[in-house]
């Protein structure tokens, strides 16, 4: 079963927030006939299925609907797998069709796919390099900008160019670092809702080697939402891997952060791509003073999960040599940091400069969304998307733009976004 769907998991995030029931879970219950009217018997495609959010939100799926076929793509072979052992696992078994593929979503063997298969009703995609640490240079910084912009445009083209998709109603998952962003991460990913937008709104595809008239996409929804508890690569995840290798847990003790369960992701996915008009970006309704918590908070809780007391360290070396006295006693160490890496925020949140929440149009209580842009800058978006190709292809190192030359040319795209460049990474810490 994939990590983010473990009783455990579940059960100390839980303990965190405080929430013994789902967060949203009287506004799926209101959504389930319009969710089972747009799902059942229907053709659905998720891509980065594999990873912590789309494995939960095909699930929650899974869960209420009835597909007639559902297609799962991730290059994650082994994610992938475990993915599918659970579907097959479900106490109500998924009956319909199950396609797998271990594929890239911007690949040229995607679009094959999607040129072999009938049309898909709705199609979810949680496809993207989503670390702060992913900015380390400006190598991983164009990968970072390859996957989450330029063959996410690639995608949509192939989505666009089989009849029949451009119907679909299609959903891509973003995150509260696009609002305001300060690291090239959350800007790749307001880009990418710009993108998302400019396929629904263009008569021609966004990319310059892929221009030509086709229909814009009907019907695109986007989330910005909070950390997802022990989500895959997260820091929550990462304590759990410590605990198993006798390392001692690491958390940064000046930073709060909204978080939600695994499984309220995946309702909160479903939500946005199957239960919301189009041209919206939604939003969860959180209380910073009930919603938010600590690293400490989280490491503290994984720890009394296992019966264990944390001991606070400040010293790293000091840390990692009082692991199995500490554990002999009923404690573990816990080394408390402060935050001073490139493109973090110091506070979390959902709404950008210029943009205004209003209630979900179909008045779910712990939904908010935001309007899309009327029109979006497609010269802007298309010259980015040039310059993440030329980084891509070039043969040369003087040909990669440097990190500072790639977050001017988002903020030519993402309004008000100043990249926060302190010359330090998470890679330099435990």
């Amino acid at each position: 079963m994939p990590l983010c769907l473990t009783p455990r998991i579940e059960r100390i995030a839980q303990a965190v927030t405080g929430r013994l029931d789902s967060l949203f879970a009287a506004d799926v219950a209101k959504a389930t006939a319009e969710l089972k009217d747009h799902l059942n018997g229907k053709r659905v495609l998720l891509v980065g299925a594999a990873g912590s959010i789309g494995s939960a939100t095909l699930i929650e799926l899974l869960t209420v609907a009835k597909p007639a076929a559902v297609a799962v793509l991730d290059p994650n072979e082994n994610n992938l797998a475990e993915l599918v052992r659970s579907i097959r696992n479900l106490p109500e078994p998924f009956t319909g069709e199950l396609i797998v593929q271990p594929l890239d979503y911007g690949s040229a063997l995607t679009a094959m796919f999607l040129d072999e298969q009938k049309p898909f009703d709705t199609i979810f995609s949680f496809a993207a390099l989503k670390h702060v640490r992913s900015e380390r240079d400006h190598l991983s910084t164009v990968r970072m900008l390859e996957v989450n912009l330029l063959k996410a445009d690639q995608f949509l083209a192939a989505v666009r160019r089989k009849k029949g998709n451009s119907r679909a109603q299609i959903f891509f998952v973003s995150t509260d670092k696009a609002a305001n962003p300060v690291g090239i991460m959350g800007a790749s990913k307001r880009a990418m809702e710009m993108l998302l937008w400019a396929h629904s709104q263009s008569a021609h595809t966004i990319g310059e080697e892929l221009s030509g008239d086709m229909l814009p996409l009907a019907h695109v929804t986007t989330a910005r939402f909070a950390n997802v508890a022990f989500s895959d690569g997260s820091l929550p995840w990462a304590f759990l891997q410590r605990l198993e290798k006798n390392q001692p847990l690491a958390a940064p003790g000046d930073i709060r952060r909204y978080l939600v369960t695994p499984s309220e992701a995946g309702q909160l996915c479903l939500l946005a791509g199957a239960a919301t008009p189009r041209g919206l970006v939604v939003i969860p309704r959180l209380d910073p003073a009930k919603d938010m918590a600590s690293f400490v908070d989280i490491a503290t809780a994984t720890l009394a999960d296992m019966g264990l007391k944390p001991t606070i360290f400040s010293d790293p070396t000091k840390a990692m040599a009082a692991v199995a006295a500490e554990r002999a006693r009923g404690h573990y160490p816990v080394l408390v940091t402060t935050s001073d890496t490139s493109g973090e925020k110091e506070i979390e949140e959902f709404v950008a400069r210029g943009e205004q929440d209003i209630a979900h149009p179909n008045g779910f209580a712990h939904l908010a969304t935001i309007k899309a842009p009327m029109q979006v800058g497609v010269s802007a978006l298309r010259d980015l998307l040039a310059v993440i190709k030329r980084a891509v292809h070039a043969r040369n190192p003087q040909d990669i733009p440097s990190k500072a030359d790639i977050a001017k040319a988002l903020a030519a795209v993402v309004p008000g976004f100043i990249h926060r460049e302190t010359g330090k990474s998470l890679d330099g810490k435990m």
